[in-house]
């Protein structure tokens, strides 16, 4: 196989890779949103098996489907890709148009997180099936990423395991920062704590009442305490509590972001968690917490930092710019792929900025660049 030659396909590909870009930006889903989202999947279902792809796709109930796109099926496995098809973006953040191309840019809901991605591992996998490539590449497509999981369940880390088992490695293509490859991600736990207080009137029953708010801000002040750079995280993010300014409150619930950069500390962060809500800072007061999800944390091993260097040689080999190693607070679902034993790394989408917020764009010129990075990776072993 001569990589030029695939180089010279990815050229000729790009540009109706990027108005398929383009298309899929246009719908606007959160995880929640499963019509939109399998409107979309639909989408991208129709136009990989125009280019010759086998899809299937798994039907969900509470979100979006997920959907599996083939080249050579059956065959020695080579690689497998992943991406997501939700995004955090209310509709109508960007405007009636919510996709605006400029000269070097994309920008659109989910432009880089993480729908770029998927017009990238499409467009690998479009050029090398052009050239002959004979093994099994495999891009998975699940839509609940951007709430860790928390809809598809059981069946959704089934889906992993079944669809990954058997690949030698595992790339995701997710958002990353201009020359960036992300080899390890903080896992993700997340929890609700409720506090019960003892409500009544501000003015006239103040002493007598136990002020569920003020619990919670007890509480917050411990658990943000806890953080430590480099180790354990506690972000505590949503609450909710009080209706009326002259009304003490007697009930709060807080929302808890909690990262983990290490398997050996989750125990640690979920004892902190209920340790805390155990303690009552206002005496009469009592709380209970709920684990809402739990993503592993993506450790740095030597078999990804293998796979990595695999990657910087032949970025370094055919001029195509280099790659930097980086650990990401952020999760992902690579998770679950290095978790089943699968060198993992993630970030090797689309390259912008803005990701999660109104401005978000991918650099075009980012498309086939890292198409072809991926491109030359797969084929080296062949040449």
């Amino acid at each position: 196989m001569c990589v030029d030659k695939i180089f010279e396909t990815i050229e000729t590909c790009c540009p109706r890779y990027l108005e398929f870009l383009c298309n899929i930006c246009s719908f606007e889903a959160k995880a929640e949103d499963k019509r939109t989202i399998d409107a979309m999947i639909s989408h991208i279902a129709s136009f990989a098996e125009a280019e010759g792809f086998c899809t299937t796709r798994t039907a969900m109930e509470t979100c979006g489907d997920f959907l599996s796109v083939d080249l050579n099926d059956g065959a020695e496995k080579g690689c497998v890709f992943m991406a997501h098809t939700d995004t955090v973006h209310e509709k109508g953040v960007f405007g009636p148009n919510p996709v605006t191309r400029l000269n070097d840019r994309i920008i659109a809901p989910g432009a880089i997180d993480c729908k770029g991605g998927i017009a990238i591992a499409l467009l690998t996998m479009k050029a090398l099936k052009e050239h002959g490539y004979t093994k099994h590449l495999r891009l998975l497509l699940t839509s609940d990423e951007e709430i860790s999981n928390t809809l598809g369940g059981q069946k959704e880390l089934d889906y992993f395991q079944h669809n990954c088992a058997g690949f030698p490695c595992a790339i995701n293509c997710e958002t990353s920062e201009k020359d960036e490859v992300v080899i390890s991600r903080k896992g993700i736990l997340k929890y609700k704590i409720d506090i019960t207080g003892i409500g009544g009137h501000s003015g006239i029953h103040y002493f007598e009442c136990k002020n569920a708010v003020a619990e919670a801000a007890h509480k917050i002040v411990a658990l943000e305490g806890k953080s430590r750079p480099g180790g354990i995280t506690y972000s505590c993010n949503i609450i909710h509590g009080g209706i009326l300014p002259n009304i003490i409150p007697d009930s709060c619930s807080v929302t808890v972001d909690v990262r983990v950069p290490r398997h050996a500390e989750l125990e640690e962060a979920e004892a902190t968690v209920r340790q805390i809500t155990e303690t009552s800072f206002i005496g009469g007061t009592s709380a209970t917490v709920q684990r809402i999800s739990k993503r592993p944390p993506m450790e740095k091993n030597p078999a990804t930092m293998a796979l990595f260097e695999n990657l910087l040689a032949v970025c370094r080999k055919y001029d195509l710019g280099s790659l930097t190693p980086v650990e990401s607070g952020g999760g992902s679902d690579s998770c679950y792929t290095q978790a089943a034993g699968i060198p993992s790394v993630c970030g090797m989408g689309g390259c912008g900025e803005f990701c999660h917020t109104n401005k978000e764009y991918i650099l075009t010129e980012s498309i086939p660049l890292r198409a072809k990075i991926l491109t030359a990776f797969l084929t080296e072993e062949t040449l």
